[in-house]
């Protein structure tokens, strides 16, 4: 504990005494991302879907655009591209940290002349290893470097929820996690010895810190652990004195609230892109002082003491300072409405229920769902039944499949989830529940490849037959029959379901029910153009549905109905400022 104690030491001391390089470095990586890195990322994607005259990509389609010729040679292009970001990135941060820890003279040019002769590794078979090792720190460096281009890069809700649905998969996935996380850590100083040190291969530096992090690796957790701790509370700290002023005012000035809320954002916005920026600097002097054991402070050169000017950076700073305040205000004014984002319950209320039954019908209706989804599938003799998965496995424990068997056999059999117990239903069964307590159903045909050539006829005269064709909405993932279905009957609401999607939509249904992975910015603003609704799914956390329900999107799809229609009453016009800015840090960060 001692050693780290001067390693951490050691690192505050040199980001101080170097600070107006580090700002300087700093302010070149932000302007490189922001203004090069992500807008050829998207003018690639662009050019791809150009090419190969795809409209969009989903689910149904991304095998045949992936193994197009060009978007092979632009994907591999992009890698390239983020794997030499990152390195030049954080490898400069480790060469400057080197030469500070050793006292040694350094300039720009020659770190980056460095840098630049290690660069014919990228094209060479090694740069595998380079993917390997990114791909193993991806959840750490998501995590630790959130301004990095790995924020946005998780694994899909919806696939996790599945492997996560039973007592085998959470094992699995804790174990093939636990593996991940501890490979990682054990490879985690590859860049550094890499950057460092000049006619080492990526692979040796690979096997080198696996053989360092064997002897060395509880002092890296302890490390890791002080950052991070350190780092949140410095957070948590400037967050509370920074927002401490706008909670007096909203209660003693209301009519200041509304300036003072832009103020204290843009204020915020700029000291956490300063605190991420510094994780990032401490992180890359941690480990060059635990690879190349240098505990002791270098000596500081002379130059380092010569005069530098303050008024160009206090300059831009009170310039950035005041355009986000501006364009906080104007949004903070915008978003003091109550939005009427759909809550909708995802398989009936699944907390102390079984999906797609009546019971979690009921207490979905009762948790205030304004939809409730359910997913229907179309059995042997041509009726629908209530239920999600293609067999009876994972809920009944039997082998059977749904098509093959009928209506009366399926409502015999008894389901079991989570501890609870239940009945398989009927569609039938289901609406005459949902008009009883007067709230509508999203249903969702399932299409298993068996189905009679009149399902979507059946399925119409169904909903006919209770008088609901104007109020339900009807989705799947299957486009054309969603297609088909909108043209048979132009007055029901028809949806397409993706679990994936990238680029521009143009499709002739009512709404598109998207995975919440992929939706942007843009997309929502593109729906509401044409217009189509949104349905995002499946947001289980408070930050998704905080997220979603804040940009209005038409619905929002959660086993949480409760949950989401609270969050859903706080965006409301008395809400306080302070609570609208903490919500929109966290979206954020």
């Amino acid at each position: 504990m001692h050693k780290a104690g001067q390693v951490m030491r050691q690192a505050v001391h040199n980001i101080y005494v170097y600070r107006f390089d580090y700002v300087q470095v700093f302010a070149l990586i932000r302007i490189f991302q922001f203004l090069l890195m992500i807008p050829v990322t998207s003018i690639v994607l662009k050019l791809m879907l150009r090419v190969t005259g795809f409209t969009h990509i989903t689910e149904q389609n991304w095998q045949s655009f992936v193994t197009h010729p060009f978007v092979m040679i632009m994907i591999c292009l992009l890698i390239l591209l983020f794997l030499l970001f990152v390195y030049y990135e954080m490898g400069f941060l480790f060469l400057m940290a080197f030469h500070q820890q050793r006292g040694l003279r350094y300039r720009f040019l020659p770190l980056w002349q460095q840098l630049n002769r290690k660069v014919v590794y990228f094209f060479s078979v090694q740069v595998l290893f380079l993917i390997v090792y990114l791909a193993l720190l991806m959840p750490l460096a998501s995590f630790m470097l959130p301004l990095t281009l790995t924020q946005s890069i998780s694994l899909p809700h919806f696939l996790t929820e599945e492997i996560m649905s039973s007592r085998a998969g959470r094992l699995a996935y804790a174990a093939v996690a636990s593996i991940i996380v501890m490979i990682g850590i054990r490879s985690i100083l590859t860049l550094p010895i890499f950057t460092i040190q000049p006619h080492i291969s990526i692979l040796r530096s690979f096997k080198q810190s696996w053989r360092f992090s064997k002897r060395g690796l509880f002092e890296l957790v302890v490390l890791l652990a002080m950052l991070l701790t350190g780092h949140l509370l410095m957070m948590l700290g400037i967050t509370v004195v920074a927002t401490f002023p706008l909670y007096l005012i909203e209660r003693l000035i209301p009519s200041a609230a509304l300036i003072t809320a832009g103020l204290t954002l843009a204020f915020l916005e700029i000291v956490f892109v300063v605190l991420f920026s510094l994780l990032q600097a401490m992180f890359s002097q941690v480990m060059v002082a635990i690879t190349y054991n240098t505990p002791v402070m270098g000596k500081i050169s002379a130059t380092t003491h010569r005069k530098r000017r303050y008024k160009p950076l206090l300059l831009i700073s009170g310039i950035v300072f005041l355009v986000l305040s501006m364009m906080n205000i104007n949004s903070l004014e915008k978003s003091v409405y109550a939005p009427d984002t759909k809550i909708i319950a995802h398989r009936g209320y699944v907390a102390g229920n079984v999906e797609n039954t009546i019971s979690g019908l009921v207490s979905a209706a009762n948790a205030g769902a304004d939809l409730i989804e359910i997913d229907i599938q179309q059995t042997v003799d041509g009726e629908f039944v209530v239920f999600h998965d293609r067999t009876l496995r994972r809920l009944a424990g039997k082998n059977g499949v749904i098509a093959n068997m009928t209506l009366s056999e399926l409502k015999t059999l008894t389901i079991h989830q989570n501890g609870f117990s239940d009945k398989i239903a009927s569609l039938d069964d289901c609406i005459e529940i949902a008009k009883a307590l007067d709230v509508a159903l999203l249903i969702e045909l399932k299409v298993h490849g068996q189905e009679t050539e009149d399902v979507l006829p059946k399925l119409v005269e169904k909903l006919r037959k209770y008088k609901v064709l104007d109020s339900y909405y009807v989705q799947s993932a299957d486009g054309q029959k969603m297609t088909q279905l909108k043209k048979l009957v132009p007055n029901l609401r028809v949806g397409i379901v993706y679990a994936l999607n990238i680029g521009p939509m143009e499709e002739n249904v009512d709404f598109i029910a998207l995975e919440e992975s992929w939706v942007t910015e843009q997309l929502i603003e593109e729906l509401k153009q044409h217009p189509t609704d949104l349905f995002v799914w499946t947001l289980n956390d408070d930050r998704s549905l905080q997220t979603f329900i804040e940009k209005n999107v038409s619905g929002v799809i959660t086993d949480h109905p409760d949950v989401a229609r609270e969050l859903r009453a706080q965006q409301s016009e008395n809400q306080y400022f302070l609570q609208r800015i903490l919500n929109r840090l966290r979206f954020i960060f």
